[in-house]
């Protein structure tokens, strides 16, 4: 492949994961609609797909495909009999929109290992991006919009967490065996700092995950699984029950805190005080009872759109758009795909899925569409070696 193709496929997968595209255009620095990119991205797909004689080597995956249809298939057949407004109009828009980037972020990693690759080395740019700027975000609050948590350039705090803890399982792989569980430390002070639970426990599930999988090491595997997922089990709880708070205020970093992340590590007695916590579990049940009035056909697509607050909850919202039928689109993709992925690919997976738990945007979103490809594209690639570094190869396939 040639070398500008691979730097394009680097910029791509840059762009979306660092949310470069969003966070540009709604601070007003370009005018260049996130949109617009996204057509870019398709039709960049849609060229390789063409014009490339490797396209002719793609391995397509059949149920990657008749996933894409149904999933297609059943919006539009949710849509049929919902309230078909402006809301509803665009809910359907947006699934043509995910269907079209999960086929296109398919076929652009599908064309071989080097433009998998560009995606784990975008990754780790973004990880030594953004985890200095959630530090500086935390400390003199700039990009997030939520007082007292990081979030940087993805202004939201848990896709922050969510993607920098995504984006350390792709990159591992491109970082030097020996100083692996550095680099997920370096991550998980950028995840500690969002104060978002949810991604808390997703680092202490993928460095868990990874020493399972031999990708990061401290001694034999059976004694790095124990070590690592105590060590980050230790530290989750210790943020969960005040002992961080602890630390924070014999640091002085207790200044820099809101009565909101006090009330999430413990300041108030319990770490499930806050207001986020209520107002989730109230929108969950609200998405659970349209379900279950609804239980074969759902209420019809975009019903949570009309909701001053969506149901976090992905699981939920498929449930309530669509019923059953939907739902299990939805959890037959985790299935087959953890069939034929490969150990990466399934601690990519496992995260995606509780991120799914957190977030009812996971089918939404650009750059969940784009790991979801990804995963999908690494069907058997067990190449990427344990012990050693794809960062110099990879560097100088891409020409950076």
């Amino acid at each position: 492949m040639r070398r500008n193709i691979l730097f394009v496929i680097f910029f791509i997968s840059l762009l979306y994961g660092s949310s470069a595209d969003k966070y540009f255009f709604d601070s007003g620095m370009i005018g260049f609609k996130p949109m617009y990119w996204q057509f870019v991205t398709i039709g960049f797909a849609l060229v390789l797909l063409v014009t490339l004689q490797s396209y002719k080597q793609f391995k397509i995956s059949n149920n990657y495909i008749i996933w894409l249809i149904l999933f297609l298939a059943n919006s539009i057949f949710s849509y049929l009999y919902s309230m078909q407004g402006k809301v509803e109009d665009q809910a359907l828009i947006e699934g043509f929109r995910a269907v079209a980037l999960l086929f296109s972020f398919y076929v652009i990693f599908s064309t071989n290992e080097d433009a998998q690759g560009m995606l784990r080395l975008a990754m780790f740019v973004v990880i030594l991006i953004s985890v200095p700027i959630n530090m500086i975000d935390f400390v003199h609050p700039i990009w997030s919009r939520v007082p007292g948590r990081a979030a940087g350039l993805y202004v939201n705090p848990t896709i922050s967490g969510a993607i920098l803890v995504i984006a350390m399982v792709i990159s591992v792989s491109v970082v030097p065996y020996k100083i692996r569980l550095f680099y997920c430390a370096f991550i998980g002070v950028g995840v500690l700092l969002t104060f978002s639970r949810g991604p808390w426990l997703f680092w202490v599930i993928a460095v868990t995950a990874l020493a399972y999988t031999g990708h990061i090491r401290v001694g034999r595997k059976g004694l790095s699984i124990v070590i690592a997922g105590l060590f980050s089990g230790l530290i989750v709880y210790g943020a969960l029950t005040g002992g961080v708070l602890e630390y924070f205020t014999k640091t002085g970093l207790d200044a820099f805190l809101t009565q909101d992340t006090l009330s999430r590590i413990g300041g108030s007695g319990s770490a499930f005080t806050d207001n986020s916590t209520s107002s989730r579990v109230v929108v969950a049940e609200k998405a659970w009872l349209v379900f279950a009035e609804n239980p074969w056909l759902g209420a019809g697509l975009g019903v949570e759109q009309n909701w001053s607050v969506g149901s976090h909850n992905t699981f939920l919202r498929m449930a309530a758009e669509g019923g059953i039928l939907r739902l299990a689109l939805y959890i037959w993709l985790f299935l087959f795909l953890w069939n034929m992925t490969d150990k990466l690919g399934k601690v990519t997976l496992i995260i995606y899925f509780f991120s799914s738990l957190t977030s009812h945007n996971n089918l939404q979103s650009p750059v969940f569409l784009m790991f979801l490809a990804f995963i999908a594209t690494t069907t058997n690639n067990e190449n990427v070696r344990n012990d050693k570094s794809l960062l110099p190869n990879l560097r100088s396939k891409a020409g950076i």
